[in-house]
């Protein structure tokens, strides 16, 4: 038994040592954000037992404001000329009570597995990003300095990337003389009906120097059910908690089409991005009616300023303007305004401390439902907040962000 158990040890070891040769240039890396603070904001709309709706101001604990709380792995193997495999498997949480982000989703950010060649490009497959998010969200402060309250109207053009892609195929090209293309196909996965649930996106981005510019067109068929995660598990950033306004029912469409183009330069300490996204969804339920059950078509083109101020290495400033004219098919147009204002200070790499103030005023017609006439109503909302009981609402965040 000894000569045996010797035997079998010695063979665990020799294949132990191989697997470690062949294995030489594989990595895997575990990483994170922590992030977590205190939110106050003005005008939550409240229905109260007796039936009548006022607003009042609430102190709440927020997580992942400034950036997502999440956690991941990533791994890569170079198989040689140039060419490497790599996966990533990346999951976002709510802090404060440590539940995930999309319920019975573990991870919901990412899960795929792709190939990279540096002469080639990058192929990947699974659950993911487009790239006409990844790169004109580089231009939106609330992807930077603003936090996800910073975002725009609902995130309804999907710069904070509300929504990812599940069973999608990705591919980004190398960099030619600065400019890369990506597109990404995302099958709907329904038996008898190619189109259900079918999404694509196609985009452009030219660096050079301090100088970026990107354009680029995304498409999604039923958005809500496909990338949203239906009326149960909803995670865009309209607010479903609160029966009176229900403006999460914008996103409940048969189609969801977005154009645009942005892009930044580099003054030494200070940079300034703009961006312009023109986004129609098509047969939005929100609009439903017993005349018309199919719904109504609605357009959002929105417009951000976006400037830093980099005072020192620890210490950076920001200021954006956020402009939103929302128009029905059927109705006069909503004007949106934003104002986001904030600071960063870097304790260190890998830890920050922020404070941002982000302020909202609605005007128009008004895409709100009055609680007790049932007309249009203007009813302001920050993104991720419970909506205004008027047309204005003002949020104050102070936190903390650490990575690992």
């Amino acid at each position: 038994m000894a000569n045996k158990f010797v035997t079998r040890t010695a063979l665990t070891l020799a294949s132990c040592t191989l697997a470690m040769g062949a294995h030489a240039q594989s990595s895997v890396t575990l990483f994170g954000t922590v992030d977590a603070g205190l939110i106050y904001s003005t005008n939550q709309q409240i229905t109260h037992a007796d039936g009548h709706v006022d607003g009042h101001s609430n102190v709440q604990l927020g997580g992942g404001n400034l950036v997502p709380s999440r956690w991941g792995l990533m791994g890569s193997e170079d198989i040689g000329g140039g060419t490497t495999v790599n996966f990533t498997l990346e999951n976002a949480f709510f802090t404060q009570n440590g539940a995930l982000l999309q319920g019975g989703t573990l991870f919901n950010r990412n899960a795929w597995v792709g190939v990279a060649n540096t002469n080639y490009g990058t192929l990947s497959l699974g659950r993911q990003y487009d790239p006409f998010s990844d790169y004109l969200g580089a231009y939106a402060s609330s992807n930077s300095w603003a936090t996800l309250y910073g975002a725009h109207f609902g995130d309804v053009d999907n710069l904070n990337e509300a929504f990812n892609f599940n069973n999608s195929i990705k591919y980004l090209s190398p960099s030619f003389g600065g400019l890369t293309v990506g597109g990404l196909f995302s099958l709907g996965g329904v038996a008898g009906d190619f189109s259900q649930n079918r999404g694509w996106a196609l985009a452009v981005n030219y660096t050079h120097g301090p100088l970026s510019l990107s354009a680029g067109y995304l498409q999604l068929r039923n958005p809500l059910q496909a990338a949203l995660g239906g009326e149960n598990n909803y995670i865009g950033d309209f607010s479903c908690a609160n029966a009176d306004a229900l403006y999460c029912n914008l996103q409940n469409a048969r189609k969801i089409d977005i154009y645009g183009a942005g892009g930044s330069y580099v003054f030494d300490k200070v940079s300034v991005a703009l961006s312009y996204t023109h986004t129609r969804l098509s047969q939005s339920q929100y609009f439903a009616s017993t005349a018309q059950p199919q719904g109504a078509d609605i357009s959002f083109d929105i417009a951000e300023l976006n400037t830093t101020w980099q005072y020192s290495p620890e210490l950076q400033f920001g200021f954006a303007y956020i402009f939103n004219d929302a128009h029905p098919s059927e109705g006069s147009s909503t004007r949106i305004h934003q104002i986001n204002l904030g600071t960063v200070y870097s304790l260190s790499k890998r830890t920050a401390l922020y404070a941002v103030a982000i302020g909202q005023k609605s005007s128009g017609a008004g895409l709100g439902i009055d609680a007790a006439s049932g007309t249009s109503s203007n009813l302001a909302q920050i993104p991720n907040l419970v909506n205004s009981n008027t047309d204005q609402q003002l949020a104050v965040i102070f936190g903390l962000r650490h990575n690992f």
